[in-house]
């Protein structure tokens, strides 16, 4: 199954599922909302507005079908929602009408690194000393 037609089929069910999450906001919007995608597991990709991830647009109905429950069968794709809890906004992100970042890629600004194997074994020998010292 495509994305396109899975997207298709399940759109009713992410229709209503974003307006019960965000009825204020999206329930107005019913019947107008657009859906995007991107590659699977690509979400660390999307916060630091990586410029080579672009979305892509999908829409409710596909060209040449014309039930698109007929042709997709409910086994054949899932879908994972969300639940916000204690008032949670959740993620957003802003983007261009091709689907690409509008803010700038968020780059690593820090110095800080992590040890090195043998700093880290310098440490644990100091550490265990002192345990040592102490159980004494």
């Amino acid at each position: 199954v495509t994305v396109e037609k899975a997207m298709a089929r399940l759109w009713p069910m992410i229709e209503e599922h974003s307006a019960r999450l965000r009825p204020v906001e999206l329930y107005p919007r019913w019947g107008k909302l657009e859906l995007w995608v991107t590659p699977g597991d690509s979400e660390l990709d999307v916060a630091y507005c990586k410029p080579e991830l672009q979305f892509v647009q999908m829409f409710r109905e596909i060209d040449g079908v014309e039930d698109i429950s007929k042709a997709v069968r409910n086994v054949e794709i899932g879908f994972q929602g969300e639940l916000y809890e204690n008032n949670e906004e959740g993620f957003r992100t802003v983007r261009t009408a091709d689907g690409k970042a509008v803010k700038p890629e968020v780059t690593e600004t820090s110095t800080d690194r992590q040890p090195s194997e043998a700093e880290m074994d310098e440490l644990m020998e100091v550490l265990n000393s002192q345990v040592e010292a102490s159980s004494e």
